[in-house]
């Protein structure tokens, strides 16, 4: 099997250009989207490769879309290293030292194989790339400094979200809600853990909804969310003090209308409804 580093060059402050060296072949990305392209165009003329992506979560959601562009997601092999300034979906819990057939989240065409999420960690996300551009503030703290400038700005969607369950049942959820997420891997912002409970290997989707909530509110929450302790691992639900405000489902399909935009494994594109389901096993994925 061939193997193929692929430097980001612009993740982690440059940090991925470290990994040029003479015993790997490599690429050098030169824009957004050439990630995607390399991988398709590559596996299109030689379908059994093994990329291992030297950048972050955006990255290495570029090189999935790219596998699954190719129809090559039976024999291409995946691998990152964490020169991102997050690499969260390298934080998922349940590791192996095999490849991993690794559940792929489909939405609007298009694919994500960690988290979507809309609404506060939009504007968030927004923010913390803007920070990120200034000395000494990077990572989780960038992040973290995103949070309470996005606290004093407004906040929280009418959002209609329909869920086809597991057990193949409809519900229809409608309020005015401060974030939704909905998760493959478990971990994002640089090291918060919105879905604890989600697993890669499933086939669902993790669908977690925070309502609306006063200013005053926010910082109770945040310290439990960061960690994945709003959701109890006995009784797979939400603890009970956020049974108010949260709600947790675990899902085949999702759709979700009523907002501007969505945060797919980081990159933010304008969207004002989604529809996301699962393609199982799609990816082989070494961590």
């Amino acid at each position: 099997m061939k193997t193929v580093k692929i430097i980001n060059p612009a993740a982690g402050q440059g940090k991925a250009v470290n990994e040029i060296n003479d015993e790997t072949s490599y690429y050098v990305s030169k824009s957004v989207g050439d990630i995607e392209n390399f991988v398709y165009n590559t596996l299109k003329k030689e379908p059994e490769t093994h990329f291992i992506v030297c950048g972050g979560d955006g990255s290495i959601n570029e090189a999935v879309n790219g596998i699954m562009r190719s129809g090559a997601s039976d024999t291409a092999l995946l691998s990152a290293v964490g020169d991102g300034t997050g690499n969260d979906f390298l934080k998922y819990d349940d590791r192996s030292e095999n490849p991993v057939k690794c559940d792929v989240m489909e939405y609007n065409g298009k694919y994500f194989i960690n988290i979507l999420n809309i609404g506060f960690d939009c504007t968030v996300v927004r923010k913390t790339e803007e920070l990120k551009q200034k000395p000494l503030l990077s990572g989780s703290f960038a992040y973290l400094c995103g949070v309470l400038d996005t606290v004093f700005k407004d906040y929280g969607l009418d959002l209609t979200v329909t869920l086809e369950l597991a057990d193949g049942t409809e519900e229809v959820l409608h309020d005015n809600y401060m974030l939704c997420v909905a998760a493959n891997g478990q971990y994002y912002g640089g090291g918060f853990k919105p879905a604890p409970l989600a697993s890669i290997k499933d086939g669902l989707i993790d669908v977690v909804l925070v309502k609306k909530v006063k200013r005053g509110e926010i910082p109770s929450i945040i310290g439990k969310y960061k960690k994945g302790e709003h959701i109890d691992e006995n009784s797979k639900d939400i603890i009970e003090k956020f049974k108010n405000i949260m709600v947790y489902r675990q899902a085949k399909k999702v759709t979700v209308t009523g907002m501007k935009n969505v945060c797919a494994d980081g990159e933010i594109e304008d969207c004002e409804n989604v529809t996301i389901s699962v393609v199982p096993s799609a990816v082989n994925f070494l961590f």
